[in-house]
């Protein structure tokens, strides 16, 4: 039975081409860009879940849309993950919906998040960002590979199961949020409001390997204060009245930068076997100076790091990395004899956590065997970046594992594409899925 009704699945997903793909494209077409003032955003993510909504209720699944509020969950969390400050949920709600199965079986989550990054500049795109053209084999538009094309897929995975009344014991949980891209706050109101499993699949784009680690990341600003002055004259020393050129602090600490990432590179505890890349501390902005024919009175370098599930400090956050990061920089200050007095300071941004699920979880056992039905090679791998993966597994009780269509690589770039074919492929892994572990 077991047999028969895998190649049921298979034969249906493999059908659903253009299912997929004509999904896909409403999804994209939904302009759910989410700003780093969420209070600014348009209707798009809206629309987008009342979209959602209905293809679920559709399927057999009873749901429910609500506008968190930020404010309570902040509180409630302060200094865990999610417990971002300055959100608004008016009009950008957060959907949830559950299909029962008949009882005693394990239950799972599928979930993923509708909001995207601001295209930004539009003659980078060959196509309009959200026209969710499909040219031959390839769906082209913003969200295409962050995280519409997982959406889809988890969404049609759900519908096939559905018409098709594969007899699950558990239930499937479909949960999509917003604020995802500046935070993750989104999923903390869904875990917030007990949408828990016995397993999670987070759809984000793993071109179809099973990813059950991910980054951490801090953002932070990093500020050098100096003396302004002419850039064009004999200087004198500070001490007697003299400018401080700001930039030339920059490009110092810079160097000290350099040689913490260099320590990282072979430091056993920034690097992971499932990770392409140690940790690092990227320098992602820079903004100096007031004038052309002045000396930078001050300058500002925003970086990016990121930590391992085991650098986490008893919040579940990167405490101890930030604190490792503040020590450096204060060491670096000491050398200077101008810094040793005015240090550089950081203020923190950001912080989103990370997880990892063990290899040898059960629903990795489930993906496993999913994958050998439909002949799709088996390979585990590390998300590089953050994803919302840690707030359902450590605060939801639910080891989500990441797993979805895409080359995460086209991530926040112009002309993001995802091929049918891929989104076929997802849609069966997770399908199949579902109907091992739910059984």
């Amino acid at each position: 039975m077991r047999d028969e009704t895998y190649q049921r699945l298979i034969g249906e997903v493999d059908a659903s081409g253009s299912r997929l793909a004509h999904t896909l494209q409403d999804l994209i077409r939904f302009e759910s860009i989410v700003m780093s003032d969420p209070t600014k955003a348009g209707p798009g993510e809206r629309l987008c879940q009342e979209y959602l909504a209905q293809r679920l209720t559709a399927s057999g699944f009873a749901t429910e849309l609500w506008e968190p509020d930020a404010g309570a969950l902040l509180q409630k969390y302060a200094g865990k993950p999610g417990a971002q400050k300055g959100r608004n949920f008016t009009g950008r709600p957060i959907l949830a919906g559950t299909r029962k199965g008949r009882g005693g079986g394990r239950s799972i989550l599928l979930t993923g998040h509708i909001d995207v990054v601001p295209p930004g500049e539009l003659t980078h795109w060959v196509y309009p960002p959200f026209a969710g053209r499909l040219v031959q084999d390839r769906i082209y538009g913003r969200g295409a590979v962050d995280m519409k094309g997982g959406v889809a897929c988890m969404l049609v995975a759900g519908e096939i199961l559905h018409e098709l009344q594969v007899p699950l014991s558990g239930d499937i949980l479909f949960s999509t949020v917003v604020d995802e891209e500046i935070g993750g706050m989104g999923t903390l109101a869904m875990a917030d409001r007990g949408y828990h499993a016995d397993a999670g699949i987070l759809t984000e784009p793993t071109s179809n390997r099973i990813a059950p680690v991910c980054h951490g990341i801090l953002w932070g600003k990093i500020i050098l204060d100096g003396i302004g002055g002419h850039a064009e004259l004999a200087r004198r020393h500070w001490d007697k009245g003299g400018p401080v050129d700001a930039i030339g602090l920059t490009r110092f600490l810079l160097s000290g930068i350099d040689v913490i990432n260099e320590r990282w590179r072979t430091d056993p505890r920034k690097n992971h076997p499932l990770m392409e890349l140690p940790n690092q501390i990227i320098v992602t902005q820079l903004k100096a100076g007031e004038h052309p024919s002045s000396a930078a009175g001050r300058s500002e370098i925003i970086i990016d790091v990121q930590y391992l599930p085991h650098e986490k400090d008893v919040d579940g956050v990167g405490g101890i990395v930030r604190s490792e990061i503040e020590e450096h920089i204060a060491r670096i200050s000491r050398v200077d004899p101008w810094l040793a007095a005015h240090p550089a300071r950081i203020e923190w941004i950001l912080d989103a956590d990370c997880a990892e699920v063990a290899v040898d979880h059960p629903v990795i056992g489930a993906f496993r065997n999913a994958c050998e039905a439909a002949s799709h090679p088996f390979e585990l791998w590390g998300i590089g970046a953050h994803t919302d993966m840690g707030i359902p597994t450590d605060l939801g009780k639910t080891p989500t594992v990441n797993f979805g269509p895409g080359d995460p690589s086209q991530a926040h770039q112009p002309n993001e594409s995802v091929s049918v074919a891929e989104l076929v492929t997802t849609t069966k892994i997770v399908a199949l899925t579902i109907a091992g572990w739910c059984r």
